[in-house]
């Protein structure tokens, strides 16, 4: 197993949507990898192209409580909820930053196993948000770009505020 190195926030190949899967791609060992480095950063989800792999992939907690994980590979969302929940997102990319971000209440999706067994499910709460996160990054995309510029320099300002406070606690 192997541990990756997140990328940084800047980097272009956070903004390429990926199409698929390879197809001589070595699903268990990337699956291992993934769970690894995403509790090592103690994350909730973590995409691969978060980790320069351009593999269309991701670790998600499907159970926090439970401590279940789930890696979907070749993630579809099929539909949508139309009510809309705000919640506080954060982001393994952006460390320390919070935003609040509207998204769906429920969606259907598709994704397939390491055994490429494809699963169609219904997900609701935490769980719903998690994977819609993870999925805009399999889109080329990511939270800071569903809110407001002026919601994110505020986001980013508090973020950096929260920095120098614990650098100074530490001292």
């Amino acid at each position: 197993m192997a541990i990756y190195t997140l990328l940084e926030n800047d980097n272009t190949v956070l903004t390429i949507p990926l199409s698929g899967c390879s197809e001589d791609l070595d699903r268990q060992e990337l699956k291992e990898n993934l769970i690894e480095t995403m509790k090592e950063y103690h994350g909730i989800g973590l995409s691969a192209n978060q980790c320069g792999v351009m593999e269309r992939v991701f670790a998600m907690y499907s159970d926090v409580k439970k401590d279940e994980i789930i890696v979907c590979f070749n993630p579809q969302i099929l539909s949508e909820g139309t009510e809309m929940i705000i919640m506080d997102e954060g982001c393994l990319t952006w460390p320390g930053l919070w935003l609040k971000v509207r998204r769906s209440d429920h969606i259907s999706c598709s994704f397939e196993d390491e055994n490429g067994d494809l699963h169609k499910v219904t997900m609701m709460g935490l769980e719903c948000r998690i994977f819609q996160h993870e999925y805009d990054h399999m889109e080329g995309t990511n939270f800071t770009k569903r809110v407001s510029k002026l919601k994110l320099n505020m986001g980013k300002k508090r973020a950096a505020k929260q920095k120098k406070k614990s650098m100074f606690s530490m001292t």
